[in-house]
């Protein structure tokens, strides 16, 4: 048995599709801002690489940093997209565990031990940044000036 598919079924069955693209298709955009960190930055001297993961949709780094009054926290830095960092110098294999590295970063607002990462400057002198230095920088939603 065969069914004749009228003209208004077929327009409403292609509204309900967009409507539902529609509706499910901004949370596919969707993506957080760098509200949850602060905008001054923090620099830790001689943190110790403990582990870079280089994955999607954000790479990671965590260190080891002992502050100036002798406090040990293990810090979770947040990076870009693979494909972003890439083109700004990082690579599946840019650091190791063991790499003596000194990091700026904007750390959470609620002084958890994490942040997004700005700066990082190998022992031999290279420094990588999470975007380009040459572009000026974007105005941040939380900025108060």
């Amino acid at each position: 048995m065969t069914t004749k598919v009228t003209m208004k079924a077929k327009v409403l069955w292609f509204a309900v599709v967009v409507v539902g693209l529609l509706a499910s298709g901004s949370s596919l955009f969707a993506h957080h801002g760098d509200a949850a960190y602060s905008p001054k930055a923090l620099e830790m001297k001689n943190a110790v690489v403990t582990e870079y993961k280089w994955m999607n949709p954000h790479s990671l780094i965590k260190v080891r940093y002992t502050d100036e009054k002798g406090e040990s926290k293990e810090w979770t830095m947040e990076m870009g997209s693979t494909p972003s960092m890439t083109q700004l110098g990082f690579n599946k294999s840019t650091m190791k565990p063991g790499d003596v590295v000194t990091v700026q970063l904007y750390p959470a607002k609620n002084s958890l031990p994490v942040g997004r990462m700005h700066r990082i400057t190998f022992s031999d002198g290279t420094q990588l940044f999470d975007q380009d230095p040459t572009e000026p920088s974007g105005k941040r939603a939380d900025y108060t000036k």
